[in-house]
């Protein structure tokens, strides 16, 4: 009795063995020929997934003629600003010389810039004197034609408007300055309102356009510009544009 029990038990310890031999041979080979029971590579957590597709650059088309006709806050609403020739042949040296030496601030030289897409020329100059700067820079293209002026001066300054108004005086071929002073003028209050509903806002006004040329005024805090900002831009948007 107690042999047989003993031959069972001999007879399961050699089953046993054998399985677990035929599961480690079974299994090294399996890894020898790079798969497994699963499927896929030896390793592998599965199948790999592909790189997420890149979504394509997204693309503003929006132009002046989407400019906001209110005054509004931020720069989500306004369409890129691409400035263009004023007119062609148009340089504007005499209408900047002018408006610099009446205030007394010094243009510097030119200086080469290259934006992405085609080289401009650019310039500017300042003046500060008791915690007022008047600031003056322009424009031009390649070939020396204007294609922006902009003007800034602090807002607490006494004659900011009549600054303001003498920058808007600009003697392109396409403007017309008396409109453009006009245009300031019932412009500044409405600037202001939205510019005092809170602290840190940049108000941006809406466009006076003219032919191919356009203008607008904005209001900010630039602790360079002496504090809260007067800035009116003029600029050219091109035919049909």
């Amino acid at each position: 009795m107690n042999a047989t029990r003993a031959t069972v038990t001999r007879t399961a310890t050699v089953l046993a063995t054998l399985a677990l031999l035929v599961s480690v041979s079974e299994c090294s080979l399996l890894k020898r020929e790079g798969v497994e029971r699963a499927g896929g590579p030896v390793g592998a957590e599965g199948p790999a997934e592909p790189p997420p597709a890149l979504s394509p650059p997204v693309v503003d088309t929006r132009t002046v003629a989407d400019w906001p006709d209110r005054p509004v806050t931020g720069e989500s609403a306004l369409p890129p600003l691409r400035a263009r020739v004023i007119e062609p042949g148009y340089t504007g040296e005499t209408f900047l010389k002018r408006l610099a030496a009446g205030r007394g601030i010094t243009l510097k030289e030119r200086e080469k810039v290259d934006f992405p897409g085609p080289p401009v020329w650019h310039a500017a100059g300042e003046k500060a004197d008791g915690g007022v700067v008047e600031w003056i820079a322009a424009v031009w293209s390649f070939d020396g034609e204007l294609e922006r002026v902009t003007c800034s001066v602090t807002a607490t300054a006494v004659d900011r408007i009549a600054f303001l108004r003498q920058c808007a005086g600009a003697d392109r071929p396409a403007g017309t300055p008396a409109e453009v002073r006009a245009w300031l003028d019932g412009m500044v209050p409405r600037v202001d309102e939205l510019f005092a509903t809170g602290p840190g806002l940049t108000v941006t006004s809406p466009l006076l356009r003219r032919g191919a040329t356009a203008a607008f005024l904005r209001k900010w805090h630039s602790e360079d510009r002496g504090g809260d900002t007067y800035e009116l831009h003029l600029f050219g948007t091109g035919a049909g544009n």
